[in-house]
């Protein structure tokens, strides 16, 4: 597998953090990429893979809860 496309979490527009959340790899957050979103995916910012899109994290109130409460978006 190539690693084109891939990369962390952690420099993905996908990854939805707390409002006042440190971008660190041990942050947690939810994928809200639209083709994960439904498996709300709880990730830490070094996660990774291959729908990475880089960009600035979102930022929402819930994403670290277990399930995430806005994992929606």
């Amino acid at each position: 597998m190539s690693d084109a496309g891939w990369g962390l979490c952690k420099d993905c527009r996908w990854w939805k953090i707390e409002p006042h959340a440190a971008v660190q790899n041990l942050t947690m957050g939810v994928c809200i990429d639209e083709k994960l979103r439904p498996f709300e995916l709880r990730v830490s910012g070094i996660s990774g893979c291959d729908r990475f899109d880089e960009g600035k994290p979102h930022r929402g109130e819930g994403a670290s809860d277990m399930p995430p409460a806005s994992g929606a978006g």
